[in-house]
């Protein structure tokens, strides 16, 4: 049976079937679009293999941190702080270890590595704690879904048939696990013409739109493919916190208020 977090009002996970859609990238600057709402807002990083919320944050840690690393404890209290930046308090193996490090696990501890983690930080009262998972429908997803109360998920997907396909996979995971899905990110999903301000399809569009296993998902937004986003992330400074007023961010802040209100009705 999960277990909510404590002090904690909406656990949210964003996934994808499928690496390279963006999905972190989506993810950071979402948290950062709830917190400019006024929420109090945690980031969680659940790639053993690439965690990469603490570069898209501008945080770098070239030697692992002592005694932070998640062991085999008897009691339950939470003892990692942590990292407030850019108002998010943020936890992510990335920080635990060195960034030319590598985790190597045992594939069947993976889940219990991430999970056990999660519930060591001290996270404090948070209206949401948005969890980065790794793309695929794997480990950790398994063991978290098991272990900890999940509020709601959204997946992020380009708009190609391969990218909706594994897409589906991710819906179907939670919907085994009776995870609420919110709806669905489509992201790098135009590119906004800097001349004619035209928007102009780079990647084949799907037929099958959203009707994943016949049912229509909800659109929460569809995000440019804009060089202003990669840029804010590749400097560390994500576009909702270096250019919130910017074209750009508009959607994030549309998503994040979809979100908001679809959560606050659940109450």
């Amino acid at each position: 049976m999960p277990h909510r977090l404590p002090n904690i009002a909406h656990v949210l996970a964003v996934a994808s079937g499928k690496g390279g859609v963006g999905k972190t990238t989506v993810t950071v600057n979402l948290a950062l679009a709830l917190s400019a709402r006024g929420a109090r807002v945690g980031l969680f990083d659940a790639d053993i293999y690439g965690p990469n919320v603490p570069l898209m944050l501008g945080v770098r840690r070239t030697k692992p941190a002592t005694g932070l690393a998640p062991i085999g404890r008897s009691d339950n209290i939470p003892y990692i702080p942590a990292l407030d930046r850019y108002g998010l308090r943020v936890m992510s193996i990335g920080l635990l270890v060195g960034e030319t490090e590598a985790l190597m696990p045992d594939p069947m501890h993976v889940g219990l590595l991430v999970t056990r983690t999660l519930r060591d930080v001290v996270w404090g009262d948070l209206d949401y704690l948005l969890i980065d998972l790794p793309p695929g429908t794997g480990e950790p997803q398994h063991t978290l879904l098991r272990t900890v109360q999940v509020d709601g998920a959204l997946v992020v997907t380009t708009p190609q048939d391969l990218s909706l396909l594994d897409a589906g996979r991710s819906l179907n995971l939670f919907r085994k696990n009776n995870v609420p899905i919110l709806g669905v990110v489509e992201n790098m999903s135009y590119l906004q013409c800097p001349h004619c301000d035209q928007r102009i399809e780079v990647f084949h569009r799907s037929n099958g739109h959203w009707a994943i296993e016949n049912q229509e998902l909800t659109l929460l937004g569809r995000i440019p493919l804009d060089i202003g986003i990669s840029r804010g992330i590749d400097a560390g400074h994500p576009l909702l916190e270096s250019n919130p007023d910017a074209k750009e961010a508009t959607v994030f802040r549309e998503i994040a208020q979809r979100i908001s209100e679809t959560m606050d009705d659940r109450r």
